[in-house]
């Protein structure tokens, strides 16, 4: 947790892409106008506001202020905070984007129609990461749509964060998950993956409808 705070402090936040997720884009399921998404570990990521154009009500959790306050300001959007059981809930209005600042693992809410998970699997290690799931699908709906980005890599030469997530690890974590998509992302892997010798990152999109 501190560790995460000081990315962001530092500014060492790697894995954001400010341009967005391609792979949200072309593979996200079609949902019904405001349903409801959950995005875990959210950072300061455009996938949001993206969502939000889709119809969709967004809430995001977020351990980092620096992250959740980025967000609203680099997106020129007004937002107001509100408590949220002890923690603080930056709310814009439209479009309709919630961001709870707090521990992920302390978060509730009503459940969600549809999970968006890019970075938050992958940046949890091993030991974490089953609870980090049992916690998510407490937040989901019995049929949430659900898309999810992992990576896949050697991790005997080089460790994460970000971590590999091997699929047979997904399937365990979501059995009726389908792998749609993946591609060799070593060119927008952080630059210990090539100091360490690799050249073969995959980025591996699953979707569950």
């Amino acid at each position: 947790m501190e560790d995460w705070l000081l990315r962001w402090k530092e500014g060492r936040i790697g894995w954001h892409e400010a341009e967005g997720s391609a792979a949200l884009r072309e593979f996200w399921p079609g949902i019904a106008e405001g349903a409801r998404v959950l995005v875990p570990l959210c950072g300061k990521s455009p996938d949001m506001l993206w969502l939000a154009e889709q119809g969709a009500e967004v809430t995001g959790v977020e351990l980092s202020e620096i992250a959740v306050r980025a967000f609203f300001e680099e997106n020129q959007l007004s937002y107001e905070v509100q408590d949220y059981g002890g923690q603080h809930l930056y709310r814009s209005i439209s479009p309709r984007i919630n961001i709870v600042c707090g521990d992920y693992f302390k978060f509730s809410d009503q459940p969600f129609d549809a999970l968006y998970d890019r970075a938050s699997l992958i940046a949890l290690p091993p030991q974490i990461r089953p609870a980090y799931v049992r916690h998510t699908k407490s937040l989901l709906t019995e049929n949430a749509c659900q898309l999810l980005v992992t990576l896949e890599y050697d991790d005997r030469k080089v460790g994460g964060p970000p971590f590999s997530v091997k699929a047979s690890e997904v399937h365990e974590y979501w059995g009726d998950i389908q792998r749609v998509a993946e591609r060799n992302d070593i060119d927008d892997s952080p630059p210990k993956f090539r100091k360490a010798g690799l050249d073969t990152v995959i980025e591996a999109v699953w979707v569950s409808r």
